[in-house]
């Protein structure tokens, strides 16, 4: 029974080691990293989603989740949450929709990317890459 989405995403930002662990991603010719999450269902907060989907994406469970900041995807965009998650300990394992769907066109890796390379990479939303950036100067 699906349940009807917000429209809203809610997005995990989870730093362990100084690494953040994003959904590397290869669609359509293009190559960029995400963070996990997805769509907030009705009846949902943005707490129980993203801890949902962080367990659904890689397999690991959300001990702790706090709300990090909110940005629009686009100019004048719904603001999305993005929460920060302390994951119990575990080896992140890609799982759900995502590893059914991963093809050559449309690769999903879950992987841990040090906090220094993030201003390297094309980590989508930029909006979002560029508020995490200014967060972690302050570690």
């Amino acid at each position: 029974m699906g349940m009807a989405r917000t429209g809203i995403r809610a997005s995990a930002i989870i730093i362990k080691n100084n690494q953040v662990l994003l959904m590397h991603r290869k669609k359509e010719g293009k190559e960029y990293w995400t963070f996990p999450g997805g769509g907030i269902e009705d009846g949902e907060t943005g707490e129980e989603a993203v801890a949902r989907e962080v367990k659904e994406e890689t397999s690991l469970i959300c001990v702790r989740v706090k709300k990090a900041f909110e940005v629009e995807t686009f100019e004048g965009g719904n603001l999305h949450p993005y929460y920060f998650c302390e994951v119990e300990d575990g080896q992140p394992e890609l799982g759900g929709p995502e590893a059914e769907r991963n093809s050559l066109d449309n690769w999903y890796q879950v992987e841990l990317v040090s906090l220094g390379d993030i201003e390297k990479i094309n980590l989508l939303p930029e909006t979002a890459k560029n508020r995490l950036l200014q967060l972690t100067k302050m570690f």
